[in-house]
């Protein structure tokens, strides 16, 4: 997805005024990115066999910990950075009839510029990096990406893909995984929620971790166990929140 980040609208959108029962009809052409970025999810969709797993979890005590710039979508890079190592399977990708899988976790993290263009930056080696240093590279790579500024080496080597609807967003959605990886993680929108802790039912603040997974490399047992290592690490975020 290293595509050039031109966010230029074009000139040539096109009004209809005639009478219609949809109203007034406007018809815009696609910059070079939206149209590369809808050819290559198309053709995910179309050529690679998919299936999702969703796992709400528990991340009140990792939200009232997460100091300094950390965010929520770091620490979940962080978790996922994690499990990729212990799960390789899923920090794999079907490849020419092979399954390949990669000893680093170098996650894509989705960045939606101004609702024009997808970027997917990478956070590289997010397995053995602290939290605070992921946090410090997703400040860098969103700002860059805002400003058109991504180059290609920006957006190299991704073994897996994280997709963070944002707080505003949906609770829990599916994502479809940028091509060449074999799995990626969306994170829904936190929120409060009744939740069992012991014996009693209390609020607690609570994400919709949805992963979206090629069959051919990776079969719910290993998709299954990757998403029970990242709530695990996000519900007990000792490990999480490490220097």
């Amino acid at each position: 997805m290293s595509e050039p980040t031109d966010l230029v609208t074009p000139s040539s959108d096109v009004s209809v005024t005639e009478g219609t029962k949809r109203g007034t009809a406007t018809s815009r052409i696609p910059t070079r990115t939206q149209t590369a970025i809808a050819r290559r999810m198309a053709e995910v969709r179309a050529t690679v066999p998919t299936w999702t797993a969703t796992v709400d979890v528990d991340v009140e005590e990792l939200t009232v910990a997460l100091t300094g710039d950390a965010r929520l979508v770091d620490a979940v890079a962080r978790a996922a950075g994690l499990a990729l190592l212990r799960h390789e399977r899923v920090n794999g990708a079907w490849r020419d009839g092979r399954i390949e899988t990669w000893s680093q976790a170098n996650i894509a993290l989705a960045v939606d510029v101004e609702g024009e263009n997808i970027a997917l930056p990478t956070l590289f080696d997010a397995g053995t990096q602290p939290l605070a240093a992921l946090a410090a590279r997703r400040l860098d790579v969103t700002q860059r990406a805002h400003e058109g500024a991504l180059r290609a080496p920006d957006s190299a080597g991704t073994t897996f893909a994280l997709i963070d609807g944002g707080p505003d967003g949906a609770d829990r959605f599916d994502a479809i995984m940028p091509p060449g990886t074999g799995a990626c993680l969306a994170l829904g929108a936190p929120r409060r929620r009744p939740w069992v802790v012991g014996e009693q039912i209390v609020p607690r603040t609570v994400v919709a971790l949805t992963l979206t997974a090629d069959h051919r490399a990776v079969y719910p047992s290993h998709g299954g166990a990757f998403l029970r290592e990242v709530a695990r690490l996000l519900e007990d975020p000792r490990e999480v929140l490490a220097a």
